[in-house]
């Protein structure tokens, strides 16, 4: 035997043709993926993955308290305490006189002083006598009248700005670290003064340039700058040196002292000595606060006693603010605590059109909506899970757009894709149908004409009147296919205008059929002398579908007719449907001799549609010789009998 190998050029066209179908498929989940990236260039989806990026840093787990920043927090009570507000410079003095007793590193008090306090008698000596004293003030307003000066006392290595930054949609996630202001001068913020002096006493030095966005070290230990386009940003002002604020995860992250604490010397010294002490303002009615959404407790949300997820939208204090900043730099410098980094814009890109194509990928090869779906969501739970614990690693994974363009990809190939292949099987039904037609009546027609034509004593009258029969069934064929297609009906050509409506009870159209037939002008059946009348009564248990009731009447079609064109001397024809515990069986047996060559070796349209049937009802499809003569073609196929097998093939069975 000789098998004929596809010639070069008709193995390009093959990859040309797939090509084209592919492309068709593959072009709308890609230009899906396009759209998004441009979306995403544009800045349309910065609040949706800002709010995404907060909403994985609240699911972070539990991390320690950091025991090295301690906060000495003057609420309202505190206010009431004293009597007065601002809190004057004699109780701040007496404050900051107490706190040294308990030898801390370095104290930040973030605390505003007009002109006239740092002459004060009672405050100036604390300034000057304490060289871990670190002041505060805001310098970086374009109109100096905004700006707040430090005290006088202090020199410029001893103060830190408390400038914030603060996103369009009104919340805090970074943190200013060094900055020039408009007359050209660098300034260092608060965290960054406290963590400088409380790191050079463990002689770590600090290592910056002469501009604010050169690069910030502690030793070996560098801090990761804040870009234009870092993370879900886009365009976005990073002047001077800024980092993303990588909130410690706790529900209190830093012991809290008050002022009436401090006064009435209810401290532990341990939770003092050797730590960054930071006074602020925790009063509700002192507006030094913040919103965040990236923790779930804080300061202010405590002391109202708010519910942790109730609110997406928290206060935090300005202090609480630069003690997180303060520890994220010295646990980064001596614990290695992850800093929140991101991706090269070109590396996130890539990321995204990378799942992209996994959506495109998964939206073809799965052709089934539950599929598709339960593919889709399982996926998108592991990006998901990819972000959380990229994050918890410290690197910021575009969440939203990867998502976002593997679902819309893979929803969107997966559509085309079926309209296309629903485009393909609609015109293969349609060629399916047509030669159903074409063989259920003008080539039956046909092969009688032909096996008369053998015959010399035909008469012309004879063979005239076929060939009109023949005519006329051809020429019905469009009219019924026309209908079909229009009306999208069940229906089923047989011969002539026989047209049997496929929701009809089975057993009531499988006799039509069986009457019909042997009712055709066919040779064989001319001998037929006895036959057992047909009960398909045992088949009215299965509930079979439009295809498969259209598949059993062709077989049964195909089987008698095969008995009137091959079998020869045939003088009994029976039909026999039975069905036992396990399987329903039907049987179309003669006694004729047929030619085996003819009958049994092509395998033609009428055994592949018997196969098909076969498959589809999940049985058997067999043609063998009947003892002592004759011919049995017979199909057979299981009863459902357990739950889980009419649960994976419904509308099949019918208990």
């Amino acid at each position: 035997m000789k098998f004929a190998l596809p010639t070069k050029s008709n193995l390009w066209k093959k990859i040309h043709k797939q090509l084209k179908l592919w492309r068709e498929i593959v072009l709308p989940g890609l230009s899906v993926i396009g759209l998004i990236i441009v979306v995403r260039l544009t800045g349309l989806l910065q609040s949706q993955e800002w709010l995404a990026f907060d909403q994985l840093l609240r699911l972070r787990p539990n991390e320690a308290v950091d025991s090295r920043v301690v906060i000495v927090g003057i609420d309202e009570d505190d206010i009431n305490y004293v009597g007065r507000f601002p809190i004057p410079d004699k109780e701040i003095a007496q404050m900051l006189n107490i706190l040294q007793t308990y030898k801390p590193r370095v104290i930040g008090l973030d605390l505003f002083k007009d002109k006239s306090s740092s002459a004060n008698p009672e405050l100036a000596p604390v300034w000057r006598e304490n060289p871990n004293l670190i002041g505060v003030e805001v310098a970086l307003n374009r109109k100096q009248s905004f700006n707040v000066k430090p005290p006088l006392e202090l020199p410029p290595e001893r103060v830190g700005f408390a400038d914030t930054i603060v996103d369009p949609d009104g919340k805090l996630r970074r943190s200013l670290m060094a900055s020039k202001t408009y007359t050209g001068e660098l300034k260092y913020s608060l965290p960054l003064r406290l963590a400088q002096l409380y790191l050079h006493e463990q002689g770590i030095k600090f290592i910056h340039g002469s501009r604010s966005y050169d690069p910030i070290k502690f030793g070996s230990s560098h801090l990761v700058r804040f870009l234009p386009n870092s993370g879900g940003y886009v365009g976005t002002d990073a002047n001077g040196f800024q980092v993303l604020l990588n909130f410690r995860s706790h529900p209190q992250p830093f012991r809290t002292i008050s002022l009436r604490d401090v006064f009435n010397k209810k401290i532990d010294p341990s939770w003092i000595r050797d730590r960054i002490v930071i006074i602020g303002m925790t009063a509700a009615s002192v507006k030094d606060r913040f919103t965040i959404s990236a923790v779930k407790n804080t300061l202010y949300t405590t002391a109202l006693e708010v519910d942790e997820s109730s609110d997406q939208y928290q206060w935090i204090y300005g202090v609480e603010v630069h003690a997180h900043a303060t520890s994220e730099i010295i646990s980064h410098v001596l614990d290695r605590r992850p800093l929140l980094k991101v991706w090269s814009e070109i590396w996130e890109y890539l990321w995204i059109l990378a799942w992209g194509l996994v959506g495109i990928i998964l939206g073809l090869i799965l052709q089934s909506p539950a599929k598709t779906l339960l593919s889709l969501g399982i996926s998108s739970i592991e990006i998901v899970g990819i972000c959380y614990v990229g994050l918890i690693l410290g690197w910021w994974i575009p969440l939203v757009p990867t998502l976002l363009a593997f679902t819309s990809a893979g929803l969107t190939t997966f559509f085309f894709d079926r309209d296309l292949r629903t485009l393909l099987e609609q015109r293969s039904l349609t060629l399916k149908r047509s030669f159903e037609a074409i063989h259920n009546g003008p080539l039956q027609s046909l092969a009688v004409i032909l096996r008369n034509l053998g015959d010399e004593e035909i008469e012309p009258d004879k063979l005239r009147s076929q060939l009109e029969q023949l005519n006329r069934e051809l020429r019905t064929i469009p009219d019924y296919l026309s209908q079909e297609m229009l009306s999208r009906s069940d229906s089923l050509y047989l011969e002539g205008s026989e047209v049997i409506d496929l929701q009809t009870p089975i057993a009531e159209m499988l006799y039509y059929v069986y009457d019909i037939t042997l009712r055709r002008n066919f040779q064989g059946f001319t001998t037929i002398q006895s036959f057992i009348a047909p009960n398909f009564e045992p088949l009215e248990k299965c509930n079979f579908n439009a295809n498969q009731k259209r598949g059993l009447y062709l077989f049964l079609q195909e089987a008698l007719c095969n008995v009137g064109k091959h079998s020869q001397g045939a003088t009994r024809l029976d039909v026999i449907c039975t069905r036992s515990s396990k399987e329903y069986c039907l049987q179309i047996i003669d006694n004729g001799f047929a030619n085996q060559s003819k009958k049994y070796q092509g395998g033609g349209q009428g055994t592949n549609q018997a196969q098909d049937l076969a498959r589809q009802l999940r049985g058997k499809f067999r043609r063998f010789p009947h003892s002592p003569q004759g011919t049995v073609c017979e199909l057979t196929w299981p009863i459902a009998t357990s739950w889980w097998q009419r649960f994976l093939y419904p509308g099949n069975w019918k208990l």
